[in-house]
């Protein structure tokens, strides 16, 4: 495997028309219908030529740093290899590369032979004989290795864990000799017995026929049917598990993987983006009852779309019934898991004034909500924490907030009650609660009260980042970390609800950038004290982390469920402007 991995790493970094555009055979007829894995690059010139063309590649060449290391022994090294490849080859890196990789690199992981192979197709045979003449004869230098070992008069060339050939103008490596050989086989032979391809696959053409107008630099195919049969990686299709965080954001994908046939995978970069898509088909059914609670009766559970506020740093909006999920921990969590979650429903029934805490207090709210992070801001006369920590606040909607909002306003003075009094045992400032209440707005605030040594410090505790609050605006609830945000979120105008999204996290890059350079100082002295640097350094490795953030302008996650799939989105926005 790791020569596979170092191949593949290799052909990249130095890398087309489409393998399906071939005319004689295509790289997943040569692959077995025993392939449980498969990654395709159709173009691989295109995509090395978007990275190293790219406008952040360009802003990294001009860095300092870049040129520092430019001076390196490393890089040196690097250098002297790239020129040695071009002279052996007889043409600069980049045309090589193209002409090395004009057809495609596809690799397969075959579960009968256990083996793996990378299979790089080049511009013709002649290209294909230069690289195997003037690059593969090498490796039988470092080995003293007179003549390679011949397979249908085929030299087959001693790599690391494994073999390469060159045969007629594609490049074979794998780890498996059975799996090579049947590779060659196939491609001296110009035909594969009907049924024994990948491509004769149901399950492979299940997900070129759903994915057919699908886009990607990179595509890739699991068959998950064949993995289960193998009874690979079980704990990934079954059991409990011992993290409700995972269960939360995921839980229901695990039930959806032991359920769909195939996983399918695209990578999309272009000048102000990159993409990644996971996807699978999907069936309402499959999800089990203890599971409901992830994706809504009949899977039609949507995100709402959060009250928009200046300087948002972070969202996090999804469906997910909390009341449910707590009630069937029993059913979700292993029994170390579900000891813990009854010992903290117990205390939290007991903060609640004896309310079971899955049942009412859960209970009370709908399934849609989300978390709001955003810049913070102080007040010219409170004090300032050294650190600045952004606000945070959870945002949903009472199912009857005529009954659960003096409820719940009751139940946070009690908490702020408890605060002071372990606060008090610790030395800490006290909470001083405020009330302001509208026909439109209901808020209940609370402030540490400084002492007058931090009155108006600019390097206060971080305990000041806090001035917990709720408020309620008709069915909307907040609980906040300050009163301020409490009071923007329940004001804000509503939004509509995402189409087919379950569950969406934004982040804003501009945001993030500044949060940072609010805490630059404390940042430039972290570095210095954990890496041993200089001020100097410390502070250019700071400044260039907040640059490189700044690059950016949004990165988003979705878990989409239009009908009859599945889809995880990755998305990450550049700043058109780099450099």
């Amino acid at each position: 495997m790791r020569l596979i991995a170092a191949v593949t790493c290799a052909v990249i970094s130095l890398a087309g028309a489409d393998l399906l555009t071939a005319e004689d055979i295509r790289a997943d007829r040569l692959f077995p219908e025993t392939t449980i894995g498969y990654v395709e690059i159709p173009s691989p010139p295109e995509l090395i030529n978007t990275i190293l063309d790219h406008p952040l590649s360009k802003w990294i060449q001009g860095l300092k740093e870049f040129s520092a290391a430019t001076k390196t022994e490393a890089y040196r090294s690097f250098l002297t290899g790239r020129k040695f490849f071009e002279v052996q080859i007889g043409a600069e890196y980049r045309p090589a590369i193209e002409g090395l990789t004009e057809h495609g690199i596809a690799l397969g992981f075959d579960s009968r032979t256990r083996g793996a192979a990378l299979l790089v197709r080049g511009r013709d045979a002649a290209t294909m004989e230069n690289f195997r003449a003037k690059i593969l004869e090498l490796t039988r230098l470092n080995k003293n290795v007179k003549q390679p070992d011949p397979y249908r008069e085929i030299p087959i060339y001693k790599l690391q864990d494994g073999g390469g050939a060159v045969v007629n103008d594609w490049f074979v490596v794998t780890n498996n000799g059975d799996l090579g050989k049947l590779l060659i086989d196939r491609i001296l032979d110009g035909q594969t017995p009907t049924g024994a391809a990948l491509a004769d696959s149901q399950t492979y053409q299940r997900y070129q026929s759903d994915h057919r107008a699908a886009i990607g630099q990179v595509r890739a195919f699991a068959d998950l049917q064949a993995i289960r049969d193998a009874g690979r990686n079980d704990k990934v299709f079954t059991g409990k598990t011992d993290n409700p965080i995972a269960e939360l954001l995921l839980g229901g994908l695990q039930s959806v993987i032991r359920k769909a046939d195939y996983l399918a995978a695209s990578l999309q970069i272009e000048p102000t983006s990159a993409e990644l898509r996971l996807n699978a088909p999907f069936q309402a059914d499959w999800i089990p009852e203890e599971r409901s609670w992830f994706f809504g009766d009949s899977a039609t559970g949507r995100a709402p779309a959060l009250p928009a506020v200046p300087e948002t740093l972070l969202t996090f909006a999804t469906y997910r019934n909390l009341s449910q999920m707590w009630l069937r921990a029993g059913d979700l969590f292993d029994e170390r898991m579900n000891d813990q979650l009854a010992e903290a429903d117990s205390n939290l029934s007991t903060i609640f004034a004896g309310r079971d805490f899955g049942e009412d207090i859960l209970g009370s709210l709908r399934p849609e909500f989300g978390v709001v992070v955003t810049r913070q801001s102080f007040d010219e006369n409170a004090p300032v924490p050294t650190i600045k920590l952004p606000a945070f606040a959870f945002v949903g909607r009472l199912r009857d907030p005529e009954i659960m909002k003096p409820e719940l306003r009751r139940t946070f003075q009690s908490a702020i009650g408890f605060f002071n009094i372990v606060g008090a045992q610790n030395g800490q400032p006290q909470l001083e609660m405020d009330m302001r209440k509208s026909e439109t707005l209901d808020l209940v605030t609370s402030r540490y009260v400084p002492d007058k040594s931090q009155a108006g410090s600019s390097a206060a505790p971080l305990i000041f980042n806090f001035s917990p609050s709720v408020a309620f605006a008709g069915d909307r609830f907040v609980l906040a970390s300050t009163a301020q945000l409490a009071e923007k979120l329940a004001t804000a105008p509503n939004a509509d609800d995402l189409t087919n999204v379950n569950t969406q996290m934004s982040l804003d890059a501009d945001v993030a950038g500044a949060v940072l350079n609010d805490n630059r100082d404390q940042l430039v002295s972290q570095n210095m004290l954990e890496d041993g640097k200089s001020r100097e350094e410390a502070e250019a490795a700071i400044d260039l982390l907040i640059q490189t953030v700044q690059r950016f302008t949004r990165a988003n996650v979705m878990l989409e469920n239009p009908e009859g799939s599945i889809g995880v989105r990755f998305l990450l926005r550049a700043d058109e402007t780099v450099p």
